[in-house]
Protein backbone atom coordinates (compact mmCIF):
# COMPACT_ATOMS: atom_id res chain seq x y z
CA UNK A 1 0.00 0.00 0.00
CA UNK A 2 1.45 3.39 -1.06
CA UNK A 3 2.26 6.47 1.80
CA UNK A 4 -0.51 8.60 0.73
CA UNK A 5 -2.75 5.51 0.88
CA UNK A 6 -1.94 5.20 4.36
CA UNK A 7 -2.31 8.50 5.15
CA UNK A 8 -5.20 8.91 3.99
CA UNK A 9 -6.39 5.90 6.04
CA UNK A 10 -5.40 6.90 8.87
CA UNK A 11 -6.68 10.75 8.90
CA UNK A 12 -10.14 8.47 8.25
CA UNK A 13 -9.06 6.68 11.22
CA UNK A 14 -8.65 9.44 13.45
CA UNK A 15 -11.48 11.44 12.42
CA UNK A 16 -13.59 8.82 12.80
CA UNK A 17 -12.47 7.96 16.72
CA UNK A 18 -12.91 12.05 17.51
CA UNK A 19 -16.35 11.94 16.09
CA UNK A 20 -16.90 9.13 18.45
CA UNK A 21 -15.29 10.69 21.21
CA UNK A 22 -17.20 14.01 20.69
CA UNK A 23 -20.37 12.22 20.60
CA UNK A 24 -19.46 10.46 23.70
CA UNK A 25 -18.48 13.92 25.27
CA UNK A 26 -21.79 15.73 24.11
CA UNK A 27 -23.52 12.89 25.71
CA UNK A 28 -22.06 13.91 28.61
CA UNK A 29 -22.55 17.37 28.30
CA UNK A 30 -19.59 18.74 26.86
CA UNK A 31 -19.40 19.62 23.13
CA UNK A 32 -16.24 19.47 20.84
CA UNK A 33 -16.09 23.09 21.23
CA UNK A 34 -15.89 22.73 24.83
CA UNK A 35 -12.35 21.27 24.83
CA UNK A 36 -10.30 23.96 22.78
CA UNK A 37 -7.06 24.49 24.07
CA UNK A 38 -6.01 28.40 24.14
CA UNK A 39 -2.33 28.88 24.03
CA UNK A 40 -1.75 32.09 24.34
CA UNK A 41 1.79 34.11 23.11
CA UNK A 42 3.78 36.10 25.26
CA UNK A 43 2.88 39.80 25.25
CA UNK A 44 -0.99 38.73 24.42
CA UNK A 45 -3.19 40.72 26.36
CA UNK A 46 -4.94 38.60 28.98
CA UNK A 47 -7.96 40.70 28.44
CA UNK A 48 -8.54 39.69 24.97
CA UNK A 49 -8.77 35.42 25.88
CA UNK A 50 -12.12 34.24 26.32
CA UNK A 51 -12.32 30.77 27.17
CA UNK A 52 -15.22 28.73 26.22
CA UNK A 53 -16.80 25.92 28.97
CA UNK A 54 -14.37 23.03 28.99
CA UNK A 55 -11.91 25.09 27.62
CA UNK A 56 -7.82 25.03 28.44
CA UNK A 57 -5.92 28.68 28.63
CA UNK A 58 -2.40 27.33 28.32
CA UNK A 59 0.33 30.04 29.27
CA UNK A 60 3.60 29.75 28.12
CA UNK A 61 6.32 29.22 30.66
CA UNK A 62 9.10 31.86 31.37
CA UNK A 63 6.73 34.68 29.95
CA UNK A 64 4.95 37.54 31.74
CA UNK A 65 1.64 39.11 30.90
CA UNK A 66 -0.35 41.84 31.39
CA UNK A 67 -3.80 42.91 31.82
CA UNK A 68 -6.84 40.91 33.46
CA UNK A 69 -8.14 37.26 32.36
CA UNK A 70 -12.09 36.99 33.04
CA UNK A 71 -13.38 33.47 33.14
CA UNK A 72 -16.93 33.59 32.98
CA UNK A 73 -17.54 30.13 31.59
CA UNK A 74 -17.71 26.74 33.54
CA UNK A 75 -15.26 23.63 33.70
CA UNK A 76 -12.49 26.16 32.37
CA UNK A 77 -8.52 25.02 32.83
CA UNK A 78 -5.67 27.69 33.40
CA UNK A 79 -2.12 26.20 33.01
CA UNK A 80 1.27 26.57 31.86
CA UNK A 81 2.76 24.92 28.79
CA UNK A 82 6.26 24.00 27.74
CA UNK A 83 9.36 23.93 30.21
CA UNK A 84 11.08 26.76 32.74
CA UNK A 85 9.74 29.27 35.20
CA UNK A 86 5.96 29.23 35.95
CA UNK A 87 4.13 31.81 33.43
CA UNK A 88 3.88 35.28 35.41
CA UNK A 89 0.50 36.96 34.93
CA UNK A 90 1.04 40.31 36.52
CA UNK A 91 -1.18 43.39 37.34
CA UNK A 92 -0.47 46.82 38.36
CA UNK A 93 -4.10 48.65 38.63
CA UNK A 94 -7.12 48.06 40.70
CA UNK A 95 -8.89 44.79 40.08
CA UNK A 96 -7.44 41.19 39.71
CA UNK A 97 -5.08 39.27 37.94
CA UNK A 98 -7.58 36.32 37.54
CA UNK A 99 -11.45 37.31 37.62
CA UNK A 100 -13.48 33.66 38.37
CA UNK A 101 -17.87 33.93 37.29
CA UNK A 102 -17.71 30.62 36.20
CA UNK A 103 -17.76 27.14 37.91
CA UNK A 104 -15.76 24.41 38.19
CA UNK A 105 -12.36 25.69 37.32
CA UNK A 106 -9.05 25.18 37.67
CA UNK A 107 -6.09 27.47 38.13
CA UNK A 108 -2.81 26.29 38.54
CA UNK A 109 0.78 25.95 38.06
CA UNK A 110 0.93 30.01 37.27
CA UNK A 111 2.57 32.83 39.28
CA UNK A 112 0.67 36.15 40.94
CA UNK A 113 2.10 39.52 40.58
CA UNK A 114 0.74 42.44 42.06
CA UNK A 115 2.05 46.17 41.89
CA UNK A 116 0.53 49.08 43.89
CA UNK A 117 -0.85 51.50 41.74
CA UNK A 118 -0.02 54.00 44.39
CA UNK A 119 1.79 54.48 47.71
CA UNK A 120 0.97 55.86 51.21
CA UNK A 121 3.08 57.23 53.43
CA UNK A 122 3.52 55.76 56.62
CA UNK A 123 6.01 55.61 59.40
CA UNK A 124 7.69 58.20 57.33
CA UNK A 125 8.42 55.36 54.62
CA UNK A 126 6.39 55.17 51.39
CA UNK A 127 4.31 51.93 51.46
CA UNK A 128 2.16 49.89 48.95
CA UNK A 129 -1.42 51.68 48.16
CA UNK A 130 -4.75 49.77 46.07
CA UNK A 131 -6.87 47.28 46.04
CA UNK A 132 -5.18 44.78 43.21
CA UNK A 133 -5.91 41.07 43.92
CA UNK A 134 -4.36 37.64 42.43
CA UNK A 135 -7.60 35.84 42.31
CA UNK A 136 -11.24 37.01 42.63
CA UNK A 137 -13.62 34.61 42.82
CA UNK A 138 -16.90 36.04 41.89
CA UNK A 139 -20.47 35.85 43.57
CA UNK A 140 -22.20 32.45 42.45
CA UNK A 141 -18.54 31.21 41.68
CA UNK A 142 -18.71 27.45 43.05
CA UNK A 143 -16.64 24.38 42.92
CA UNK A 144 -13.41 25.84 41.51
CA UNK A 145 -10.11 24.79 42.50
CA UNK A 146 -6.61 26.79 43.09
CA UNK A 147 -3.65 25.08 43.20
CA UNK A 148 0.52 25.19 42.73
CA UNK A 149 -0.03 28.91 42.93
CA UNK A 150 2.48 31.74 43.71
CA UNK A 151 0.87 35.07 44.61
CA UNK A 152 2.87 38.33 46.16
CA UNK A 153 2.72 42.07 45.71
CA UNK A 154 -1.57 42.51 46.03
CA UNK A 155 -4.35 43.76 48.32
CA UNK A 156 -5.21 39.90 48.90
CA UNK A 157 -3.66 36.73 46.70
CA UNK A 158 -7.20 35.16 46.72
CA UNK A 159 -10.44 36.90 47.77
CA UNK A 160 -13.77 34.53 47.84
CA UNK A 161 -16.66 37.28 48.38
CA UNK A 162 -20.24 36.63 49.59
CA UNK A 163 -22.16 33.61 47.46
CA UNK A 164 -18.78 31.98 46.67
CA UNK A 165 -18.78 28.52 48.29
CA UNK A 166 -17.25 25.22 47.78
CA UNK A 167 -14.09 26.72 46.55
CA UNK A 168 -10.85 24.78 47.47
CA UNK A 169 -7.48 27.32 47.72
CA UNK A 170 -4.49 24.43 48.21
CA UNK A 171 -0.76 23.73 47.87
CA UNK A 172 0.02 27.30 46.45
CA UNK A 173 2.41 30.14 48.08
CA UNK A 174 1.42 33.73 48.93
CA UNK A 175 4.15 36.04 49.80
CA UNK A 176 4.47 39.70 50.96
CA UNK A 177 1.02 40.76 50.29
CA UNK A 178 1.20 43.79 51.38
CA UNK A 179 -0.93 46.06 49.86
CA UNK A 180 -3.61 48.55 51.84
CA UNK A 181 -6.41 50.26 50.28
CA UNK A 182 -7.49 52.29 53.51
CA UNK A 183 -4.90 53.29 55.86
CA UNK A 184 -5.87 56.28 58.06
CA UNK A 185 -4.93 56.73 62.21
CA UNK A 186 -8.65 55.64 62.37
CA UNK A 187 -8.74 52.25 60.53
CA UNK A 188 -6.44 50.49 57.81
CA UNK A 189 -7.67 46.95 55.21
CA UNK A 190 -5.39 44.91 53.95
CA UNK A 191 -2.63 43.05 53.50
CA UNK A 192 -4.10 39.13 53.20
CA UNK A 193 -2.62 35.80 51.54
CA UNK A 194 -6.72 34.73 51.72
CA UNK A 195 -9.82 36.41 52.17
CA UNK A 196 -12.58 34.55 52.57
CA UNK A 197 -16.35 36.58 52.84
CA UNK A 198 -18.16 33.21 51.25
CA UNK A 199 -19.15 29.53 52.86
CA UNK A 200 -17.62 26.56 53.06
CA UNK A 201 -14.43 26.68 51.41
CA UNK A 202 -11.50 25.12 52.16
CA UNK A 203 -7.74 26.85 52.08
CA UNK A 204 -5.24 24.55 52.81
CA UNK A 205 -1.37 23.25 52.66
CA UNK A 206 -0.55 26.41 51.89
CA UNK A 207 2.01 28.73 52.58
CA UNK A 208 1.72 31.91 54.04
CA UNK A 209 3.99 34.54 55.11
CA UNK A 210 5.23 38.27 54.73
CA UNK A 211 1.31 39.41 55.15
CA UNK A 212 1.59 42.52 57.23
CA UNK A 213 1.70 46.36 55.84
CA UNK A 214 2.76 49.71 57.46
CA UNK A 215 -0.97 51.00 59.70
CA UNK A 216 -1.38 54.54 60.18
CA UNK A 217 -3.99 53.02 63.03
CA UNK A 218 -2.33 49.99 64.35
CA UNK A 219 1.08 50.33 63.51
CA UNK A 220 0.89 46.76 61.09
CA UNK A 221 -1.97 45.37 59.85
CA UNK A 222 -2.44 42.13 57.89
CA UNK A 223 -3.89 38.72 58.16
CA UNK A 224 -2.63 35.42 56.39
CA UNK A 225 -6.20 33.88 56.39
CA UNK A 226 -9.05 36.45 56.75
CA UNK A 227 -12.49 35.66 58.02
CA UNK A 228 -15.43 38.38 57.14
CA UNK A 229 -19.08 37.07 57.74
CA UNK A 230 -18.17 33.61 55.98
CA UNK A 231 -19.18 30.60 57.66
CA UNK A 232 -18.30 26.61 57.43
CA UNK A 233 -14.83 27.21 56.26
CA UNK A 234 -12.01 25.49 56.55
CA UNK A 235 -8.67 26.25 57.03
CA UNK A 236 -6.15 23.31 57.39
CA UNK A 237 -2.70 22.43 57.15
CA UNK A 238 -0.90 25.71 55.95
CA UNK A 239 2.16 26.54 57.34
CA UNK A 240 2.28 30.11 58.30
CA UNK A 241 5.35 32.77 59.17
CA UNK A 242 6.01 36.75 58.98
CA UNK A 243 2.54 37.69 59.10
CA UNK A 244 1.09 40.19 61.23
CA UNK A 245 -2.00 37.88 62.46
CA UNK A 246 -2.53 34.30 61.04
CA UNK A 247 -6.21 34.61 60.96
CA UNK A 248 -8.59 37.52 61.97
CA UNK A 249 -12.82 36.86 62.10
CA UNK A 250 -15.15 39.33 61.94
CA UNK A 251 -19.07 39.88 60.50
CA UNK A 252 -20.41 42.58 58.90
CA UNK A 253 -23.46 44.63 60.47
CA UNK A 254 -26.94 42.51 60.57
CA UNK A 255 -24.81 38.73 59.97
CA UNK A 256 -22.32 36.24 62.25
CA UNK A 257 -19.71 34.29 60.86
CA UNK A 258 -20.22 30.94 62.74
CA UNK A 259 -18.91 27.04 62.53
CA UNK A 260 -14.91 28.52 60.93
CA UNK A 261 -12.89 25.53 61.83
CA UNK A 262 -9.10 25.54 61.92
CA UNK A 263 -6.91 22.29 61.97
CA UNK A 264 -3.36 21.18 62.04
CA UNK A 265 -2.21 24.71 61.16
CA UNK A 266 1.41 25.68 61.66
CA UNK A 267 2.03 29.31 62.75
CA UNK A 268 5.70 31.02 63.33
CA UNK A 269 7.60 34.05 63.98
CA UNK A 270 9.37 34.81 60.65
CA UNK A 271 12.75 36.79 59.84
CA UNK A 272 11.08 39.72 59.51
CA UNK A 273 8.40 39.32 62.06
CA UNK A 274 7.05 42.86 63.54
CA UNK A 275 4.77 41.59 66.79
CA UNK A 276 2.51 38.60 65.53
CA UNK A 277 -0.80 37.49 66.65
CA UNK A 278 -2.65 33.81 66.24
CA UNK A 279 -6.24 34.36 65.75
CA UNK A 280 -8.43 37.43 66.95
CA UNK A 281 -12.53 36.65 67.13
CA UNK A 282 -15.14 38.87 68.72
CA UNK A 283 -18.57 38.74 70.02
CA UNK A 284 -21.38 41.39 69.67
CA UNK A 285 -20.24 43.85 71.44
CA UNK A 286 -17.87 44.62 68.61
CA UNK A 287 -18.63 46.50 65.55
CA UNK A 288 -17.55 44.20 63.67
CA UNK A 289 -19.13 40.73 65.66
CA UNK A 290 -20.46 38.53 66.25
CA UNK A 291 -18.32 35.08 64.80
CA UNK A 292 -19.75 32.43 66.93
CA UNK A 293 -18.72 28.77 67.28
CA UNK A 294 -14.87 29.00 65.87
CA UNK A 295 -13.26 25.62 65.94
CA UNK A 296 -9.37 25.40 66.71
CA UNK A 297 -8.07 21.68 66.70
CA UNK A 298 -4.68 20.47 66.48
CA UNK A 299 -2.72 23.71 65.52
CA UNK A 300 0.84 24.19 66.46
CA UNK A 301 1.82 27.94 67.46
CA UNK A 302 5.52 29.14 68.49
CA UNK A 303 4.96 33.06 68.74
CA UNK A 304 7.80 34.04 71.54
CA UNK A 305 9.16 37.03 69.80
CA UNK A 306 8.02 40.35 72.04
CA UNK A 307 5.09 42.25 70.90
CA UNK A 308 3.37 38.76 69.94
CA UNK A 309 0.09 37.53 71.22
CA UNK A 310 -1.47 33.84 70.76
CA UNK A 311 -5.61 34.05 70.94
CA UNK A 312 -7.86 36.75 71.63
CA UNK A 313 -11.56 36.71 72.08
CA UNK A 314 -13.19 39.82 72.96
CA UNK A 315 -16.20 41.45 73.27
CA UNK A 316 -18.37 38.78 74.12
CA UNK A 317 -21.98 39.45 75.58
CA UNK A 318 -24.58 37.28 77.03
CA UNK A 319 -26.60 35.94 74.67
CA UNK A 320 -23.65 35.41 71.98
CA UNK A 321 -23.18 31.66 72.62
CA UNK A 322 -20.14 29.83 72.22
CA UNK A 323 -16.78 32.15 70.38
CA UNK A 324 -14.05 29.95 70.20
CA UNK A 325 -13.18 26.12 71.01
CA UNK A 326 -9.78 25.13 71.64
CA UNK A 327 -8.73 21.21 71.95
CA UNK A 328 -5.68 19.47 71.12
CA UNK A 329 -3.35 22.84 70.23
CA UNK A 330 0.43 23.57 71.00
CA UNK A 331 0.36 27.24 71.76
CA UNK A 332 4.03 28.19 72.95
CA UNK A 333 3.93 32.21 73.39
CA UNK A 334 7.04 32.23 75.68
CA UNK A 335 6.81 35.11 78.04
CA UNK A 336 3.69 36.40 76.05
CA UNK A 337 -0.04 36.41 76.51
CA UNK A 338 -0.76 33.18 74.77
CA UNK A 339 -4.86 33.36 75.31
CA UNK A 340 -6.99 36.80 76.36
CA UNK A 341 -10.90 35.72 76.89
CA UNK A 342 -13.80 38.14 77.91
CA UNK A 343 -16.17 35.14 77.95
CA UNK A 344 -17.54 32.77 75.33
CA UNK A 345 -14.15 30.35 75.55
CA UNK A 346 -14.74 27.11 75.65
CA UNK A 347 -11.45 24.64 76.36
CA UNK A 348 -12.19 21.47 74.64
CA UNK A 349 -8.76 19.80 76.58
CA UNK A 350 -5.65 18.70 75.85
CA UNK A 351 -4.40 22.06 74.90
CA UNK A 352 -0.74 23.13 75.99
CA UNK A 353 -0.24 26.77 77.22
CA UNK A 354 2.94 28.58 77.38
CA UNK A 355 2.60 32.13 78.17
CA UNK A 356 0.40 33.57 80.13
CA UNK A 357 -3.45 33.87 80.66
CA UNK A 358 -6.28 36.69 81.28
CA UNK A 359 -8.35 35.59 83.24
CA UNK A 360 -5.59 32.96 84.73
CA UNK A 361 -8.18 30.24 84.75
CA UNK A 362 -8.65 29.99 81.51
CA UNK A 363 -5.69 28.20 80.89
CA UNK A 364 -6.16 25.45 83.14
CA UNK A 365 -6.06 22.09 81.72
CA UNK A 366 -8.71 20.10 81.24
CA UNK A 367 -6.90 16.98 80.48
CA UNK A 368 -3.16 16.68 79.71
CA UNK A 369 -1.17 18.84 77.11
CA UNK A 370 0.11 16.40 74.16
CA UNK A 371 3.93 16.48 74.02
CA UNK A 372 5.07 18.04 71.23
Amino acid sequence: MNVRRMAAIATTVIAALAVSENNCLAGAGVSAAARAVTEVPCGKPLSAVRPPAGGVVALKRGCTYDGSLAITADNVTVTARGSGPAPVVELRQDGAAINVSGSGVTIADVSLRGVAPRTWICDGRRTPAGHVDGIDLKAGATDNTITNVSASGFYAGVYVPPGAARNVIENSTFTNNKELDTNSPARSSGAFGVLIWGDDNTVRDNTITGSQACSLAYGFDGAAVEIFGGSNNLIAGNAASSDNTFTELGSPKGSAATSNTYLGNTVSDGAVSRGSTFLVTRGSADPDGPVHDTVVTGNTVNLTQPGDQGVVSYAWEPGDATLLTLTNNYLNLGSNQVLYTDGGFADGGGNTYLGSCDPAIACTPTTPPLIR
